[in-house]
Parts: structure tokens; C-alpha cells; sequence
């Protein structure tokens, strides 16, 4: 008889269609949640560590950490386009270091921050960047955001994980160096995928209420977070229109996507850093620009 009851129950359709419904409620709630960790929460601050060397030489030293436009940085080996422009502007020994990786958002900046592990791939860029902060440089250039723009994060998720960043930079004795947004295409970077692909971050947008946000909102962003937190004077802010006031449609410093510099575009932007990063440092050490 008890064999019947199991038997009958198994072979009902509200057995069934009830059992659907509770792996869909579950499936939606496993989605919702990882919707709001990895979208909507900013990331946890980690335990602050201390820069392994103290360098006593006259040497000037710039480090590149961030996104794709720090990785290009690597792979078209801007670090010796920034020595050479820096060398316009001082005789000071210059050295430059850089590391990034392509689409990672503020969040994951900051976490490979904390990370001097390589990748397990040696065909991918390493983007791990505690080497890069032990190493104690003068100067890191800041390379965080676009994506956080393209991928409409919350603004408050944007201006967390930068603070956190900045932080972590000035208890190290490290200035920072942050870049405004540059005005970029981020329409483009999802309107030119199949429709398949760019419908999910459409929708998402929609979810969050972010579909408004462009480059303008993060930059305002950005200097609210500066203002609201007192780490205006401690950083050196570089503004976009000081290397780049035409944006993407300038084909003579953009590539075709409209996202990221081509080799003539990154000679601009280091030119423009170099002589910022001297002009600072000459500042702050009482001498002559």
C-alpha cells in the first residue's frame, strides 16, 4: 500500500510542476543573490600591508595598475614610451613598471591589489599588482572605471572600491596618480555585440536602475568621492581634457572600437603624465619646474 502512495505521488503532474517551480525559486534566488554580491557590492576592505623596499637612490618610479588601459600599457610596452617622455622633463633617473588586466572592474582592482600570485595561464597577462606595491613606487597611475561604466555598476559600488584603492596607495607613502574618465564610447562596447549577448547587460541595467549612468555621472562620481573623503590634496589628478579633449571620435590617439588607445594614443597619454607626475614631484620637493 505504501508502495502505491509513492508510486501514485510520483506519477502526479502537481508532484512534478511543484518540483519545477521550487528549483526555479531556488535557481532565481541563487541568480538574485549573486546579482547583488557581485554587482551591487562594493568590495571588502582588506588588512593594509607595508611596502617591502625603501629606496635611498634619486631614482623617480611609476607604476601602472587597473584595466585594459593598464594592460595595453604592458603589451605595447609604454614603459618605455613614459621613460622616454619622462626624460624630456627631467634628468632624474626614471623607472616604470605596469600591470593590468582587460575588463576588470574597480572591485577587482582593488582585490588584485592584494594578490602577488601569477596566473596559471602563460598565455594571459598577469594582472596581480602586490609586486607592483611592495616594490614602493613614487607614483602609481590609477587605471579604474571604464569598465565599471561600460558594465553600469552603482556609482556608490564606483566610488568605494576607488577609495579603497587610493587608501591602500597612501598608507604605502605612494601619491597617487587619478585619471578622469576619459570620454570613451561605452554605448559602443555593448551595442556592437549580437543581441543575445548585449541583451543580458541591458536588462541588468534595467534591474539595477543604472541605465542612465555615462562617463559624465563617474566622473562626478569620482571628484564627489575626492571631495566627500578629504583625499583631494593627497592625489594627483590628471583631467582628461589635458591629453585628450576630443575623446573617442579622435582617431588619432583612439582605436577602431572607440574603447582603448592605439600605440600614437598612448604616446600622447604618457607624454601627458610624465609632465604632470615632474611637475608635481618638482612641487612637492621645492624645485624649479
Amino acid at each position: 500500500m505504501q508502495a502505491e502512495k509513492i508510486y501514485d505521488r510520483l506519477s502526479s503532474v502537481r508532484f512534478w510542476v511543484s518540483l519545477l517551480l521550487l528549483g526555479l525559486a531556488l535557481y532565481g534566488g541563487v541568480f538574485l543573490w549573486r546579482l547583488y554580491v557581485f554587482h551591487l557590492v562594493p568590495a571588502e576592505e582588506l588588512p593594509m600591508y607595508g611596502s617591502k623596499v625603501k629606496h635611498n637612490d634619486d631614482t623617480l618610479r611609476v607604476a601602472f595598475i587597473g584595466d585594459s588601459w593598464a594592460e595595453y600599457h604592458t603589451t605595447l610596452r609604454c614603459d618605455t614610451i613614459f621613460v622616454k617622455k619622462a626624460k624630456l622633463f627631467t634628468d632624474k633617473p626614471v623607472k616604470c613598471t605596469n600591470r593590468g588586466k582587460g575588463g576588470a572592474m574597480s572591485k577587482e582592482i582593488y582585490y588584485y591589489m592584494f594578490s602577488s600570485m601569477t596566473v596559471e595561464s602563460p598565455t594571459e597577462p598577469d594582472r596581480c599588482t602586490q609586486p607592483l606595491i611592495e616594490a614602493h613606487p613614487d607614483y602609481c597611475v590609477v587605471m579604474a572605471g571604464i569598465n565599471d561604466c561600460i558594465f553600469q555598476r552603482p556609482l556608490n559600488y564606483f566610488k568605494q572600491n576607488y577609495r579603497l584603492i587610493l587608501r591602500l596607495l597612501l598608507h604605502n607613502g605612494i601619491r597617487p596618480v587619478v585619471m578622469q574618465m576619459p570620454r570613451v564610447n561605452d554605448v559602443m562596447a555593448i551595442d556592437y555585440k549580437p543581441w543575445h549577448k548585449r541583451t543580458p547587460y541591458h536588462i541588468r541595467a534595467w534591474l539595477l536602475g543604472t541605465r542612465s549612468y555615462r562617463v559624465p555621472k563617474y566622473r562626478e562620481a569620482l571628484v564627489e568621492m575626492l571631495n566627500e573623503t578629504g583625499l583631494k590634496d593627497s592625489v594627483l589628478y590628471i583631467p582628461a581634457d589635458k591629453w585628450g579633449k576630443g575623446g573617442w571620435q579622435d582617431r588619432s590617439i583612439f582605436s577602431w572600437d572607440a574603447i582603448h588607445l592605439h600605440l600614437q594614443g598612448y604616446e600622447v597619454l604618457d607624454s601627458c603624465i610624465a609632465s604632470e607626475i615632474i611637475k608635481d614631484w618638482n612641487l612637492r620637493n621645492g624645485k624649479e619646474n
